[in-house]
């Protein structure tokens, strides 16, 4: 718009004065010209068509130039048109009391027409600027509203799926607590991701993630929200808290990965574990979420679990257990027993297994099974190990110096696969032996076969340093992990425990008599001479004994007992033959 065109109003009780600045201005080719000579009339002039400019006399009679300012700029605030004062008299007092009330410049009378004419394109180029300036303010505050709310979206947005990431979940969560008419959570962890990373990279990965999140988005209600938790955790918020119903929906989100995926030319398998949990009411969103987690079941578990409080009593449970383990060696909570090995052929005793026992001050006795487990997870085994190595030596030493072994008897102690993982294990082991000044055959290991499997050609190595030494070192629980010909060709071990699991029932079954004889019978095969643990009967033993067994250990012949017990014990053994005699520890 050009200056010409703008909307100018001029104020003045004179009419011979407008009609003046009428033809002044008409002369230049303004056009857009309005004149009031009653200053009560400006205000509703200016609700319609609100001027660019206000020319405004200032001694009028029923409302002067500054009452009609004080007016408009009640009405108008900022928005008040810019005014220059029409005046024959321009003393100190008046200008100061005028600009003080945002008055931009003066025009006196009589009016000099290159004067006025000036004045008022200074001013209305000046408001011109102003309102330029304010209009892209405008659009910049409109362009920065629009990035902040876009850059607010990513910020809640995961960038591979464009699902709500963990904030947009926390904020859907707050605002569901708000409702407080129900909530349930699914915590979703997907399996087998990692393997897809490594086979295929994180292109073939992340995509597939997206055709995932896509198939479960597509199970659900509108009212329900998937998003992503974590790298491969999805957590689904649903307005229900009924549990019969998120079972189901569970159940339904699993069927999407009963079948491997197909993505381009590929078929990719996954899996999938829920955890649930669910509040009628307000809730704690952290809380929430926690809950759910510790529902997750437990990998090759079930697939679906539910929380409750007993199951979070029991993680705890675990929990303070895992905390307890570190420092028990040397708060001395820890201690060893030894069930003692018999020869089937005689009766003889061949020696004993260490077994590791953990009397905890508040958690009382608590078993190998719960605590070995989450020793090797946090670490904590490796230092329980090392004491439990001393420890056994410590007892063989003591023994042979008060002439209590023979050349026959030996301790087994079980070793963790994170200890045979050490790459200084067998070295440790052999200066650990000096030190004690053991010769190595009172000495033996017995590993499991998920402690060989998890590195086979590290294990290969430390047993064989282990053999060159003259070492015995037996498999554990053969049978019951991934068993492997290969391994039993290649790895130098002398003797092949048969788990109780195969013992238990050999009276009634002839599956694991069949189990136990071709164990037996491999074992031979390759040189070896076998073990069988968990006898609690004369029959179990009969059988295992006319199958070439040749040694045994279980509650029918002694449970794991302390040093003191098992000394006494070996004192007072009678062999269960048809010649009875005594037999001690070092068979006298």
């Amino acid at each position: 718009m050009s200056l010409t065109e703008k909307h100018l109003l001029i104020v003045d009780d004179s009419t011979v004065n407008i009609e003046l600045m009428f033809d002044l201005l008409d002369e230049y080719g303004f056009e857009n010209i309005h004149g009031i000579n009653d200053p009560r009339e400006v205000l509703r002039h200016c609700q319609q068509q609100l001027p660019d400019l206000l020319l405004l006399d200032i001694r009028m009679p029923h409302l002067d130039g500054y009452a009609v300012i004080e007016e408009l700029s009640a009405h108008f605030a900022e928005q008040m048109p810019p005014i220059i004062v029409l005046t024959a008299q321009i003393d100190d007092v008046t200008r100061h009391r005028a600009l003080s009330m945002g008055v931009r410049d003066f025009i006196t009378k009589p009016f000099k027409q290159d004067e006025v004419l000036q004045r008022i394109r200074n001013t209305l180029n000046i408001e011109h600027r102003y309102q330029v300036r304010d209009k892209q303010a405008d659009t910049l505050e409109q362009m920065v509203a629009k990035r902040t709310q876009e850059l607010d979206r990513q910020s809640r947005t995961d960038p591979i799926t464009q699902l709500p990431n963990r904030r947009g979940l926390d904020q859907a969560l707050h605002k569901a607590a708000l409702k407080a008419s129900g909530t349930g959570l699914l915590f979703i962890a997907i399996d087998k991701l990692d393997d897809v990373v490594r086979l295929h990279g994180y292109r073939v990965a992340d995509q597939l993630l997206c055709s995932v999140s896509q198939r479960l988005r597509q199970q659900l209600d509108a009212d329900c929200l998937l998003g992503i938790w974590g790298g491969s955790e999805l957590l689904v918020i649903t307005p229900t808290a009924n549990p019969t119903q998120l079972l189901h929906l569970a159940e339904q989100l699993l069927e999407c990965f009963d079948h491997d995926q197909v993505l381009e030319e590929f078929l990719l398998p996954l899996s999938a574990r829920i955890g649930i949990s669910a509040e009628a009411s307000d809730f704690d969103t952290e809380r929430l979420v926690h809950m759910a987690a510790l529902a997750l079941p437990p990998l090759e578990s079930l697939k679906v679990q539910y929380y409750t409080p007993a199951l979070e009593t029991k993680q705890r449970h675990r929990l303070h257990i895992q905390q307890a383990i570190r420092g028990a060696t040397a708060r001395g909570e820890m201690s060893l027993a030894f069930q003692p090995k018999l020869s089937l052929a005689d009766h003889k005793i061949l020696g004993a297994e260490a077994l590791l026992r953990w009397q905890h001050p508040e958690f009382g006795l608590i078993s190998p099974g719960e605590f070995i487990p989450l020793a090797e997870a946090s670490g904590d085994i490796l230092c329980i190990g090392d004491w439990v190595l001393d420890e056994a030596m410590r007892y063989i030493s003591t023994w042979r110096a008060q002439g209590l072994l023979n050349d026959d008897f030996h301790i087994a102690v079980n070793v963790a696969a994170r200890q045979l993982s050490r790459k200084d294990f067998a070295q440790q082991l052999l200066a650990r032996l000096e030190q004690w000044q053991i010769p190595e055959r009172f000495l033996a290991l017995e590993v499991t076969e998920s402690g060989l499997v998890s590195d086979m050609n590290h294990a290969r190595q430390q047993l064989a340093q282990l053999a060159e030494m003259n070492i015995a070192v037996a498999i554990d629980d053969f049978g019951t992990g991934q068993s492997s010909l290969a391994y039993i060709k290649t790895l130098p071990f002398s003797t092949l425990k048969i788990d109780r699991a195969f013992v238990m029932d050999l009276e009634t079954s002839a599956i694991d008599r069949q189990l136990a004889h071709t164990i037996t019978q491999l074992a031979h095969s390759v040189g070896c001479d076998v073990v069988a643990e968990g006898i609690e009967n004369s029959a179990q033993a009969a059988y295992l004994s006319s199958i070439g067994c040749e040694a045994a250990q279980g509650y029918f012949y002694a449970r794991p007992l302390s040093a003191e017990a098992f000394l006494a014990w070996c004192s007072e053994w009678k062999p269960l033959c048809s010649t009875p005699h005594t037999e001690t520890v070092n068979g006298s």
